[in-house]
């Protein structure tokens, strides 16, 4: 069965005041892969413990890492979202990974009609997820289609990565992936004969 990565965008849990947020989940996971069946979906998690949380370059470094070896990214945008979101999708543009966002309509991001800058807009997509989305759904079963869709979009990087991007990947790489067991995993999910 031919093998596909997703890097989950969103919220994760950082604590006792996060647990009303919405989150990426075993549930959210089940739709996308129901959704892109006949795939197999390998999720690659920013949420996964990290062997030394204070190294917040290779941390950092991770999460990009993986977008840049994801098939496509899907974001979680059922609510508000913070800068990482932000950062992920402008990374995932930059390295020409696919960017499918679930954002519901009439939620924060999505509106059938919405009063805009002394207009009323109608089919209103918020202009940075309008801009860089690959594909706008209602849900995750919908992102799983568009996943299984678009799997053979990837393209190469528009330009090289800026010294910052590079940087971050390369302290991951070299520093804190030997010893990060879910993503040692999902690599080898993904490409069984690098190991051998």
């Amino acid at each position: 069965m031919k093998q596909i990565s997703v890097y989950c965008s969103g919220s994760i849990m950082k604590g006792a005041s996060d647990e009303k947020k919405l989150c990426w989940s075993d549930a959210e996971r089940a739709e996308v892969s129901k959704g892109a069946a006949p795939y197999n979906v390998v999720f690659l998690n920013p949420d996964d413990p990290i062997t030394d949380p204070r190294n917040t370059l290779g941390q950092f470094g991770r999460d990009m890492y993986q977008v840049m070896m994801a098939t496509a990214i899907i974001v979680d945008a059922r609510e508000r979202r913070g800068i990482g979101i932000g950062v992920e999708m402008t990374t995932a543009a930059l390295l020409g990974t696919p960017i499918i966002v679930v954002a519901p309509r009439n939620s924060k991001y999505r509106a059938d009609q919405l009063e805009y800058r002394g207009a009323l807009v109608r089919d209103y997509v918020h202009p940075h997820v309008a801009t860089l989305a690959t594909a706008v759904t209602e849900d995750f079963a919908a992102a799983g289609e568009k996943l299984a869709e678009h799997a053979h979009e990837k393209k190469a990087a528009t330009q090289s990565m800026p010294e910052w991007l590079e940087r971050a990947v390369a302290e991951y790489r070299d520093n804190v992936l030997p010893g990060d067991p879910p993503m040692l995993e999902a690599l080898n999910r993904l490409n069984p004969c690098a190991g051998r």
